[in-house]
C-alpha cells in the first residue's frame, strides 16, 4: 500500500512539474511538440511540486508508475439501481372522512330584482331590474349559490336627482361576501325612481335560485 501511495506521489509530482513549465510562458502541449523526448532524463521527472526538478526517475521506476496508471480506474462506478418502489396504502383509504359539502350552483341562476323599500313614501325600481345578468355574473364568479336559493339586500341612498348612492351590504344569504359586494356596485350610480323626499334611504332585495 505504501508503495503504491509513493507512485501516486511521483505522479502527482510530475503533473506539478509540467503545470510549472506552462506558467512559464510555454504550454506543456508546444514543450511536447518541441521536444518529444527528455534528452536530459529518458524515463522522466521527480519534482518537488514546486517546480524544481530533484532527480530523473529510473528505467524501473518508470515502468512501474506506467503500471500502476494502466491499472487505475478510467470510468466512473456504476449507479446503483434505484430501490424498486413499494406498494403503500391509498391516500384515499387512509385520508379523514370529510363532511358533506352543500352543493354550489353556479350555472343558470335566476334574478328576481325589487322591491326597493324607501324609508319615507315610496320609491319605483327605475332601472335597477335591468342588469340582471350582471347580478347574476357576480354570483357565478364567485363562489355561486351555497344551496338552490339566496338572497342579497343592499342599502343606498337616493336624491332627487332619482340615483342610488352610497351603496353597501345590509345583508345576504348563501352567496359569497365577494358576491355580494360585487351587487352592490352594480347597483351603485343606477337611475332608480324619484323619492317623495329631498334625501331618503331605501333597500332593496335581490332573489337568487338555481333553476
Amino acid at each position: 500500500m505504501s508503495r503504491q501511495r509513493s507512485l501516486v506521489s511521483l505522479l502527482l509530482a510530475i503533473s506539478v512539474g509540467l503545470g510549472a513549465a506552462a506558467a512559464l510562458g510555454e504550454s506543456v502541449e508546444s514543450l511536447l511538440r518541441r521536444y518529444p523526448y527528455d534528452p536530459a532524463c529518458l524515463w522522466g521527472r521527480l519534482a518537488n511540486g514546486k517546480g524544481t526538478v530533484v532527480r530523473c526517475l529510473t528505467e524501473k521506476e518508470a515502468s512501474v508508475i506506467s503500471a500502476v496508471t494502466a491499472a487505475l480506474p478510467t470510468t466512473a462506478t456504476a449507479a446503483a439501481p434505484a430501490p424498486a418502489p413499494t406498494e403503500t396504502a391509498s391516500a384515499d383509504a387512509t385520508a379523514p372522512a370529510t363532511q358533506p359539502v352543500e352543493p354550489t350552483t353556479t350555472k343558470g341562476i335566476e334574478v328576481s330584482v325589487g322591491p326597493v323599500t324607501a324609508d319615507k313614501g315610496e320609491l319605483g325600481i327605475g332601472k335597477l331590474g335591468v342588469p340582471k345578468d350582471r347580478y347574476a355574473k357576480c354570483v357565478e364568479d364567485h363562489g355561486g349559490l351555497k344551496g338552490t336559493t339566496g338572497e342579497v339586500h343592499v342599502r343606498f341612498l337616493v336624491r332627487s336627482k332619482g340615483v342610488a348612492e352610497g351603496v353597501s351590504v345590509q345583508k345576504r344569504q348563501n352567496v359569497s361576501a365577494e358576491a355580494a359586494h360585487c351587487i352592490a356596485e352594480v347597483v351603485d350610480r343606477r337611475r332608480v325612481g324619484v323619492p317623495d323626499e329631498p334625501l331618503v334611504g331605501a333597500t332593496l332585495v335581490m332573489k337568487f335560485s338555481a333553476p
